[in-house]
């Protein structure tokens, strides 16, 4: 079994959009997990909602088999905390199935996950 994983996921919107802005609606994977929002940009600039927050192994394992991650870490960026057993990978996900009436409100989401058992295992 996987070990608790932390996620950070930022949704990029075209504009404001007037749906899809719920975690459950993006990734109905993590609806009951305990992600937050930590950022919200509406106004100006690129719209996005940030949720952030750690997830037990077998939710990670629903939400990545859902997503398609891959199952190994491709390239890794510095640990994110100070144990260096601990690695991070980053997901750019566009083209996904978010179409409602064959108009999407997300441009894009990046994926950011943090945990493993070292460079090059699973995240």
């Amino acid at each position: 079994m996987l070990d608790t994983r932390y996620i950070t996921i930022t949704v990029y919107y075209d504009r404001e959009p007037r749906y899809g802005r719920s975690l459950g609606w993006v990734a109905p994977e993590l609806k009951d997990s305990a992600l937050t929002i930590t950022d919200e940009r509406i106004a100006g600039g690129r719209t996005s909602r940030t949720w952030a927050g750690a997830v037990d192994g077998p939710t990670f394992e629903r939400f990545a088999r859902a997503w398609r991650l891959p199952g190994r870490i491709g390239s890794t960026t510095s640990p994110v905390t100070a144990d260096p057993d601990r690695a991070a990978c980053s997901y750019t996900l566009d083209g996904m199935n978010w179409e409602v009436g064959g108009i999407s409100p997300i441009v894009c989401v990046s994926v950011e996950v943090t945990g493993g058992r070292g460079v090059g295992d699973s995240c």
